[in-house]
């Protein structure tokens, strides 16, 4: 089992590997990367999402990460990240939607879900 780090630990290892071995033609998949320091995807993608907090041009896409090299590079993981955005908010909305409904009922949630059983 790969052990869940501190993502601060290995985001500069991450930023140099993919500096150094990586491109657009020959991205890394997160696997590849826990390899390297037995760490986990989630650590991996946390550290990933660090680095672009910082500014660095790390690209990804179903090929895995690379560091970019070019604007256009980069457009496909905005694009991603911007649909992720959406569907998130959507999702928020509908949570919100169904959280003020159950306020509205006596019962709450047990009310919400009372035509399941119909």
């Amino acid at each position: 089992m790969k052990r869940i780090a501190n993502p601060e630990l290995f985001k500069e290892r991450i930023l140099i590997h993919l500096r150094m071995n990586s491109d657009v033609d020959h991205p890394k998949v997160s696997r590849q990367l826990q390899a390297l320091w037995d760490i986990s995807d989630l650590t991996v993608r946390q550290a990933v999402g660090l680095l672009r907090d910082d500014g660095e041009p790390i690209a990804s896409g179903a090929r895995g990460f690379f560091y970019a090299t070019t604007p256009e590079q980069l457009e496909p993981t905005i694009d991603n990240l911007q649909e992720r955005i959406a569907v998130m908010s959507r999702r928020r909305s509908k949570l919100i939607g169904a959280k003020n409904k159950m306020r509205e009922i006596d019962g709450g949630q047990r009310l919400l879900f009372t035509n399941l059983h119909e």
